[in-house]
C-alpha cells in the first residue's frame, strides 16, 4: 500500500508532499489543476521513461519519492527481489524507493536508500502499483497478466503452485539431460584423445629406471676407447706384464713362506697373500672379459638416443618420470571408463525427463481444464460488467489455446521433442506446444466494442478510458475470489486515471460504486472530474493551481467534511454559496453506501497491519 508519496520539481510542482490511506482516494481538482501530474509521478517511480522535459523550469533535478508497507504475498515476493540484488529487505518498516532526473539527463534510483537500476523497479512494480490511464495498460496487454486474471477467477492459485511445482522439476531434468546430451560429441572428443595417449605410453612401453641406465650406456658407448684402453692396461697391470701385479705377489709369498720357516708366527700372513691373489685373479678376468665386451657401435649409440628422447617426450608431455608415466596410463584407463559411465548416466537422466513429464502433463491438463470451465463464465460476468460501465456493446472474449502433446514424443532421442501440429482447444492448430511453470495454455483477452465487429486484442481497440473501465470491470468480477482466499491480481494499489472519461449520469455511479468495492480488498487512486464518482471516496483529495509571483504552484489538500460538500457542489456545477448544488453534495455523500455492488465486504475496507512510522527525516529526503 502507498503511504506517503513526495514530488520535488517535476513539470510545474515546486514540491508536493501528501499521505494516502487504505480504501478507495479520490483526486479531483479543476482541469489542468495538475492531478494528472501525481500520476506521472507515480508512472516515473515504478520504471517509466525519464526525460529532461519533466524538470521544473529553472532546477536542476525532479525527484519522486515514495514510501510504502507491504503485507502478505505481496512482501514475500518484494522481499526476495530485493535479496537478489543486495538489498537489506528489512521490511518491518516502510520500503522506502526514490528516483531522481537529473538536468544532465542521468537518472539514479534508490531503494531503502540502495542505489539500483530501472530493471529492479520494473520487477517491483507489480506488487507494488498498478497503473491505468491513457498509455499505462501494459499490464492488461500482457498474455501472462491476463492468464492472470483468469486464474483468479477460477480460483486457481493451489493448483497452479502444483504445476510450477512440477515444471520445475521437469525443467531441471530437462537441462541436465540437455547439458549431459550437449556435451557428447567433446565427450566423444575426450575419449579419443585419452586412447591416443593410453596408445601412446603402450607404444613406448617405458620401464622403472629404463631412462637412468639407457643414459649410462651412453655415457659408456660415447667413452670406449677410453674405457678399453683403461680396462686393458689395468689388466696388464695385474697379469699379462713382466713383473705383473701378481707376479710381485707370488714373489712376496715366497719370501713370507721362507721367513716363517724361520718364524712360525709369520705364517698365518701367508693365508692373507693366498686371499689377496685369488681376488686380484678375479679381478685381472674381469677387466678382461670386461674389456672384452666393450665395442663402440654407432647404431646402438643411436638407437639409445632414439629411445631417450621418446621417453623424454612421453614425461614433458605428462610432467611425469617413467614411474609416474604407468600412473597415467591407469589413471587415463579410469578417466575413460568415467566417461563411459555416462552413457548409463544419460539413460537415467532420460527416464527422469520422462517421469517428470508423466508427472506435470496430467497436472497442466487439469489446470487446462478447469481455465476452459471458468474461462466462459468469465466472459459473461465480465461482459454485465462492461454494461454498467458504458460498455453496453462490448462482448468480452477469452481465446484460450492448450496444447497436448503426445507422451511417446517423450521417449524419443529428445526429451524436449516438438510435434509439427499438436493438437489445440482451437480448430485450427495454430499453437506450438509450450509447457511453462504456468501451464500449457495460452490466454488472450478479446474484446468487440460494437456490434458487427470481430473481437480483436484488448490492447488494439480500446482507449485509455475504456481499458481502465475493462480493468474495473475485471477486477469487481474477481474481488470475490480474491476475497475467498485466492490469488490476488497482482499489485496492492491500483490507480486509475481517465476512467471516467466519456461517462456520466448513472454510468458514472456505476463505476464509483464498483470503484468503491474494489476498495475493499485493497487500495485504490483515482482520479475523477464525476461527482457521482467522488462521492465514494473513502478519502478525498483536491488539487488546485496558483500563481505565486511569476511561478505556478499546486497542492494538494485533504478535504473534511465541509470541504468535500464544497468540493462537490462545484463538481457538480453549481457555486457553493448554491443551496441547490450544497443540497445535492450533502445527499450524495450521506447516500454513498446505499447502493454498494454485490460482492461488497460488509465489514467495509480491510485493515492493513500497522507497522512502524517512517521518521520525519526518511519522508524529508530529497
Amino acid at each position: 500500500m502507498l503511504k506517503f508519496l513526495s514530488i520535488t520539481n517535476l513539470a510545474v510542482v515546486t514540491r508536493l508532499n501528501f499521505d494516502l490511506e487504505e480504501g478507495l482516494n479520490l483526486l479531483t481538482g479543476e482541469t489542468g489543476a495538475g492531478k494528472s501530474i501525481i500520476v506521472d509521478a507515480l508512472t516515473l517511480l515504478m520504471g517509466g521513461k525519464a526525460t529532461v522535459d519533466m524538470i521544473r523550469t529553472g532546477e536542476r533535478a525532479a525527484l519522486v519519492e515514495s514510501l510504502f508497507e507491504l503485507n502478505g504475498e505481496e512482501e514475500s515476493y518484494v522481499r526476495k527481489i530485493l535479496e537478489e540484488v543486495g538489498i537489506d529487505a528489512n521490511l518491518d518498516e516502510y520500503l522506502s524507493i526514490r528516483r531522481e532526473v537529473q538536468s544532465s539527463g542521468r537518472t539514479r534510483t534508490f531503494i531503502n536508500d540502495k542505489s539500483v537500476t530501472v530493471a529492479t523497479l520494473k520487477r517491483l512494480q507489480p506488487f507494488l502499483i498498478e497503473i491505468h490511464g491513457q498509455g499505462e495498460q501494459q499490464s492488461l496487454s500482457n498474455a501472462r497478466a491476463q492468464m492472470d486474471v483468469l486464474d483468479v477467477f477460477a480460483g486457481n492459485g493451489e493448483l497452479r503452485r502444483e504445476v510450477g511445482s512440477a515444471y520445475a522439476r521437469w525443467k531441471k531434468a530437462v537441462d541436465t539431460w540437455r547439458s549431459l546430451e550437449r556435451d557428447e560429441a567433446a565427450r566423444e572428443r575426450a575419449v579419443d584423445m585419452l586412447r591416443f595417449q593410453i596408445s601412446e605410453i603402450e607404444k613406448v612401453e617405458p620401464l622403472p629406471g629404463e631412462d637412468e641406465a639407457l643414459l649410462a650406456e651412453k655415457s659408456l658407448l660415447g667413452s670406449a676407447e677410453r674405457v678399453l684402453e683403461l680396462s686393458s692396461g689395468a689388466y696388464a697391470e695385474l697379469y699379462e706384464r713382466d713383473q705383473s701385479v701378481l707376479d710381485q705377489l707370488a714373489s712376496v709369498r715366497r719370501r713370507i713362506q721362507h721367513l716363517s720357516a724361520i718364524d712360525g708366527r709369520v705364517g698365518q700372513m701367508l693365508e692373507t697373500i693366498d686371499a689377496a691373489t685369488v681376488a686380484l685373479r678375479d679381478a685381472a678376468e674381469s677387466l678382461r672379459d670386461y674389456g672384452g665386451g666393450v665395442v663402440f657401435s654407432p647404431a646402438r649409440l643411436s638407437e639409445i638416443e632414439r629411445r631417450l628422447a621418446e621417453l623424454e617426450r612421453l614425461k614433458q608431455r605428462h610432467g611425469r618420470d617413467l614411474q609416474g608415466l604407468l600412473e597415467v596410463k591407469e589413471d587415463l584407463k579410469k578417466q575413460i571408463q568415467q566417461l563411459s559411465d555416462l552413457a548409463e548416466q544419460e539413460r537415467e537422466l532420460l527416464s527422469e525427463v520422462e517421469t517428470a513429464a508423466s508427472a506435470y502433463a496430467p497436472l497442466a491438463e487439469k489446470l487446462s481444464a478447469n481455465r476452459r470451465l471458468k474461462a466462459c463464465l468469465l466472459e459473461r460476468r465480465v461482459t454485465e460488467e462492461l454494461r454498467q460501465v458504458a460498455l453496453e456493446r462490448a462482448r468480452f472474449n477469452v481465446s484460450l489455446e492448450t496444447a497436448k502433446p503426445d507422451m511417446s514424443d517423450f521417449t524419443a532421442d529428445d526429451p524436449t521433442h516438438r510435434p509439427a501440429t499438436p493438437v489445440v482447444a482451437t480448430a485450427e492448430p495454430v499453437a506450438p506446444l509450450f509447457w511453462t511453470s504456468y501451464g500449457a495454455d495460452r490466454v488472450e483477452f478479446l474484446i468487440s466494442a460494437n456490434v458487427g465487429e470481430s473481437p480483436r486484442p484488448l490492447g488494439r481497440v480500446a482507449s485509455g478510458g475504456e481499458l481502465s473501465r475493462i480493468m474495473l470491470a475485471l477486477r469487481t468480477v474477481c474481488s470475490a475470489t480474491e476475497s475467498t482466499g485466492g490469488r490476488r491480481m497482482g499489485s496492492t494499489t491500483l490507480v486509475f486515471d481517465e476512467i471516467d472519461a466519456g461517462i456520466g449520469g448513472r454510468t458514472a455511479e456505476s463505476v464509483g460504486q464498483r470503484l468503491r468495492a474494489l476498495a475493499f480488498a485493497r487500495q485504490v487512486l483515482c482520479v475523477t472530474h464525476q461527482a457521482q464518482i467522488a462521492r465514494f471516496a473513502d478519502h478525498h483529495y483536491s488539487v488546485a493551481k496558483r500563481v505565486e509571483g511569476a511561478r505556478t504552484m499546486i497542492s494538494v489538500q485533504r478535504l473534511d467534511r465541509e470541504e468535500r460538500i464544497g468540493e462537490l457542489a462545484r463538481m457538480i456545477g453549481g457555486a457553493e454559496t448554491v443551496a441547490t448544488a450544497r443540497e445535492t453534495a450533502v445527499w450524495m455523500l450521506e447516500n454513498s453506501g446505499a447502493n454498494i455492488v454485490q460482492g461488497d465486504h460488509p465489514d467495509g475496507p480491510a485493515k492493513i497491519s500497522s507497522k512502524k512510522k517512517a521518521s520525519s527525516k526518511s519522508r524529508d529526503k530529497s
